[in-house]
């Protein structure tokens, strides 16, 4: 028996962003596990033939822009395209994965247009409809009318049930998995990559992977490496690896350089060379910052990190505590520390390799449950798809 899911979504591979990765580990689980899923996904312009034949399910792609949660027309526009979708499917089940498709869902929902549907909510999208009157309106009674709510994260959970009318039993916690990948590829030839970084032997490489903004905590990191003592800095290397806006990449340089710290900015890096970036390093850093408007909602890169032994240095943020275990997979800080307490912890785990190798091991082994197969079984068997 078919059991057909409709995956909806604004954010997919070719585009770069957590969300879009959560939809295609989905989409990739279901399929492993038998299921038939089709995504409904965005054409971005750009040439994505290649990658959408080398899928072993569907993509139906549409034309479409960036779809805001506070722009009522563009919502309607993608439930309209999604009632569509429906139609030609027939799916067993609806997924909505990203905020838009959650608001989307919402609208056919409340005139019956849609079947059985779950709903994945991130973190911070919880933040914006709790702020802006129609978004918590709308969400209010579309979570009610969600047939199942899954949280990628226990905090995530928790914020949900705190400001939004739904079922509690209904709703549910499911860590969303990494590539295979990641658990999977051989170790790359970490010497030459050091060499590349003009690494000498004894030194820290510490990585951090993300956007290149403020809430993402890069300027943090090299704040407090301009606090340790001028020999013991330049024994640290400071590698970050994405894309953000102009501004706050030209601040970073610029305190950078003005605290003496040595920093490697990489820019957009694939994730064929992000593994090399990871297996290069010492210590993967990201010291996320809460907002009243952006929370982290788990922290994917810390189990990609992880995957690749490696271990974390975190602030105790959102749903971070459950990617990054305090003492076993590394080291959580509270989310306002100081730049002082930070650069005591890169000093003591950048001059005890046997610490980190420790805290590495911890990291690989927690990393492993971290799949597209237990995420996409946990999520439709809680939605009444399998099992």
């Amino acid at each position: 028996m078919s059991r057909r899911i409709l995956l909806t979504t604004y954010e997919f591979a070719p585009f770069r962003g957590g969300i879009g990765r959560v939809a295609e580990g989905l989409a990739e689980g279901a399929a492993a596990l038998g299921a038939e899923p089709i995504v409904l996904a965005p054409d971005y312009g750009e040439d994505q033939g290649p990658h959408d034949a080398l899928r072993n399910y569907a993509i139906r792609r549409f034309d479409g822009a960036f779809c805001s949660i506070v722009s009522p027309r563009r919502l309607l526009r993608f439930a309209a395209i999604c009632r569509h979708a429906i139609a030609a499917t027939r799916p067993d089940l609806v997924h909505g994965v990203d905020p838009p498709a959650q608001m989307a869902l919402a609208v056919l929902s409340r005139f019956g247009l849609v079947p059985r549907h779950v709903l994945t909510v991130h973190g911070t999208e919880l933040l914006r409809y709790r702020a802006e009157t129609l978004p918590r309106l709308w969400m209010r009674n579309g979570f009610a009318r969600a047939d199942a709510v899954c949280a990628v994260s226990r905090h995530v959970l928790d914020t949900l049930l705190a400001g939004f009318r739904i079922d509690p039993g209904r709703a549910f916690t499911s860590h969303p998995g990494i590539a295979p990948a990641w658990h999977d590829s051989p170790p790359t030839d970490r010497a030459v990559t050091r060499r590349l970084w003009k690494v000498n032997d004894g030194d820290a490489v510490v990585l951090t992977v993300a956007r290149v903004v403020a809430e993402k905590g890069q300027d943090r990191v090299v704040a407090a490496l301009a606090r340790l003592p001028e020999a013991l800095r330049a024994r640290f290397l400071y590698v970050v690896a994405g894309t953000g806006p102009d501004g706050f990449a030209r601040q970073l340089d610029e305190a950078a350089a003005a605290g003496g710290v040595r920093l490697l900015r990489t820019g957009a890096v694939p994730d064929a060379e992000l593994i090399r970036l990871y297996d290069a390093a010492d210590l993967f850093i990201m010291l996320s910052r809460q907002t009243p408007k952006r929370l982290e909602g788990l922290g994917l890169t810390y189990i990609e990190a992880g995957s690749r032994g490696l271990p974390s240095i975190a602030c105790d943020t959102g749903g971070v505590p459950e990617a990054v275990l305090d003492g076993s997979t590394g080291v959580l800080l509270p989310g306002n520390c100081p730049a002082e307490d930070i650069a005591t912890v890169l000093a003591r785990l950048g001059a005890d390799p046997p610490e980190r190798t420790r805290l590495g091991f911890g990291a690989r082994a927690h990393a492993r449950a971290f799949t597209y197969a237990n995420h996409a079984r946990e999520v439709y068997e809680r939605a009444g798809l399998l099992g």
